[in-house]
């Protein structure tokens, strides 16, 4: 839930979705009174801290940008088209191809003949030989030693305005928003029949994202945060809160 600092424009509460696993730490500093023996004479709290991490199984980047990046998202992302296969036509020409969404065609990323090797874009010059291409507008344009070749795979960007493209800009040092956390765990067992318990983070600041990309696997995006004190929030009639532990009510241990 959106509470303050540098917001995105359409600022909105955003349920994790897919959460895979949650882990917090509540540290404190102990820091010993000691005199001339061996153990402390008295022992007491200094500083503390609350950090968490939790990894998702879904790419958001709604989210990201709710909690990391406080942008203002636009609508026109860039969509690539990889591995669309053609064949060049026979003599005679023309020998060109339309890609398939030619359309919203933004960005050339390649042309490969069938066993991976790839053409060379010529930017506008002429055709001489095989192995070379032109470019403009989502037709592709080839050389007539490659009359009839087929599997040649071309790579594209196109551009969507269905999309969202949220981008994170070199802001000013402390740029950042601020959210307040929720964990729940609404399940509850025989061992312990309390259930709808949660933790509740004031005021949180995200910090790390990271973002594996596996090639056998799902992507688990995985984030790290750390809480402080809400200054402008009220629990049990005292400001300052940093967390709070919920139980939902039950017996058990």
């Amino acid at each position: 839930m959106p509470q303050g600092g540098n917001l995105p424009t359409n600022k909105t509460p955003l349920k994790l979705i897919g959460m895979q696993e949650a882990s917090f730490n509540r540290t404190a500093k102990l820091v010993p009174l000691k005199g001339s023996n061996q153990y402390p004479d008295a022992v007491a709290v200094g500083d503390k801290e609350v950090k968490g991490k939790c990894k998702l199984a879904r790419v958001d980047v709604d989210l990201w940008n709710n909690a990391f990046f406080g942008e203002n998202p636009g609508t026109d992302a860039p969509i690539v088209d990889y591995d669309e296969v053609h064949s060049i036509p026979a003599s005679p020409g023309p020998y060109t191809v339309v890609v398939a969404n030619h359309s919203t065609f933004t960005t050339d990323l390649g042309v490969r003949y069938g066993n991976g090797q790839p053409f060379i874009n010529m930017q506008g010059a002429t055709l001489t030989a095989a192995g070379q291409y032109n470019v403009s507008a989502g037709t592709y344009t080839f050389y007539s030693a490659d009359a009839g070749q087929t599997g040649v795979t071309i790579t594209y960007e196109t551009s969507s305005t269905t999309g969202t493209l949220a981008t994170e800009h070199n802001q000013i040092m402390g740029w950042s928003p601020i959210v307040q956390l929720v964990l729940w765990e609404p399940f509850s067992s025989t061992l312990n029949l309390s259930s709808n318990n949660g933790f509740i983070f004031y005021n949180v600041v995200f910090g790390t994202l990271n973002n594996p990309i596996k090639r056998d696997d799902w992507i688990y995006p995985e984030l790290e945060w750390e809480a402080y004190p809400a200054p402008n929030v009220t629990v049990n009639g005292s400001n300052n809160p940093v967390w709070s532990i919920i139980d939902g009510g039950g017996t058990g241990q």
